[in-house]
């Protein structure tokens, strides 16, 4: 039985760790608070997404197959995505790469001192195609645009590095598409309901782009929810 390790309780993750849950394989999900999800999927709490307590959760579990990180942040009660310069903030910076990259920064460095030369390992982190700089001709959400650039970037200078390490092991940025959930509840007016995916549906995507796309050969990329890769 293969096993998945899915971090961030919300709507993407906990439909993920069902959909993997339910084609076989021994699911643990750590999120902040408990989710409404079946018996079969074991579930940590983790106190905070901090460095800290990221490696300590990391350090109780056995290693598994493969490790998806679908937690971020967009917006929050206190913070919006910028429409222009003047709005950017010294917080809204430091909390966009706090939750859009810290937690992948603090598995990768995890991992790299636990896998073996010859480990057949998958690594996904959730991003969005808002963070390629090639394709933004739109400007505006200045925070999470840039944490999510840095975030492909450390993916791929990771998966660079893990062919001469662990040559079997594959990485992959994700863009899952407009989904309803939470992060993208403000920004859904203009989005046809067509283009709208319900949790389950963008998790599905996601699972099928992970185990068809993600290889040792195609290693670093970040893909998007149809199965093509998008530009950095």
């Amino acid at each position: 039985m293969s096993s998945t390790l899915v971090l961030g309780g919300g709507s993407i993750g906990s439909a993920v760790a069902q959909v993997k849950s339910e084609g076989g394989a021994a699911v643990t999900l750590v999120t902040r608070t408990k989710q409404a999800l079946p018996s079969s999927i074991e579930q940590r709490i983790i106190s905070s997404w901090q460095w800290d307590d990221v490696i300590a959760t990391l350090q109780s579990l056995t290693l598994p197959d493969e490790v998806i990180v679908t937690n971020g942040l967009l917006w929050s009660e206190t913070q919006m995505p910028e429409k222009r310069t003047e709005a950017l903030t010294q917080e809204a910076l430091l909390a966009s790469f706090s939750a859009n990259v810290l937690v992948t920064a603090a598995c990768l460095q995890h991992l790299s001192g636990r896998l073996k030369r010859d480990s057949a390992f998958k690594f996904l982190a959730v991003s969005a195609k808002v963070g390629s700089i090639s394709d933004n001709r739109l400007g505006g959400w200045h925070a999470y645009r840039a944490s999510k650039a840095a975030l492909n970037m450390l993916v791929k200078t990771t998966a660079i590095e893990w062919q001469r390490r662990f040559p079997m092991a594959a990485l992959a940025t994700y863009h899952p598409g407009t989904t309803d959930s939470g992060l993208s509840k403000p920004f859904q007016q203009r989005v046809p309901d067509s283009q709208l995916k319900t949790p389950e549906q963008a998790a599905r995507c996601l699972v099928d782009v992970l185990e068809t796309n993600v290889t040792p050969e195609d290693s670093g990329y970040l893909w998007n929810w149809d199965g093509n890769k998008l530009p950095f």
